[in-house]
């Protein structure tokens, strides 16, 4: 069973309108840091599909076989799915008061994600979440635009 995080939008529902999307769409969003050495990325794999009545966020994604017994992300693992929640959560209110974009009726489905064992940080699992979302989201406006 595949347990649904609700996230509460930073506005009132029956008061804006309400871009979202209309079909599934797949994404593969991938941030990888400009400083430092090389290998210092986050790469995660979603699915975002309408879904009335607010914004859901799920989790299919599992700990990639090539860090299982690495206990520091074995305990470090759940904290990479709230960097993602967190990731949506924070797109949302950005787009929200930056542009009045009420994005939502949607659910967000976390698939899979890549760790560099080494230099993966969770901030770039939030950053690569909102690069994700800022594609889809982006070109979605812009059909709602055209109707």
């Amino acid at each position: 069973m595949v347990n649904k995080i609700w996230i509460f939008p930073p506005y009132e529902k029956d008061k804006v309108s309400i871009i979202s999307v209309v079909e599934r769409v797949e994404q593969r969003a991938r941030y990888i840091r400009q400083s430092g050495p090389p290998g210092r990325f986050a790469i995660i794999d979603f699915v975002i599909e309408p879904y009335e009545g607010g914004i859901v966020f799920e989790n299919e994604a599992r700990l990639q076989d090539d860090l299982r017994g690495d206990i520091e992300w074995e305990l470090a693992f759940p904290m990479v799915i709230c960097s993602i929640y967190d990731g949506l959560k924070m797109f949302i209110q950005y787009k929200y008061n930056d542009s009045d974009l009420a994005i939502g009726n949607f659910k967000f489905k976390l698939k899979s994600l890549e760790i560099h064992k080494y230099d993966s940080k969770l901030t770039d699992f939030a950053i690569a979440t909102t690069i994700g979302l800022n594609e889809i989201f982006i070109s979605q406006k812009l059909s709602n635009q055209n109707d």
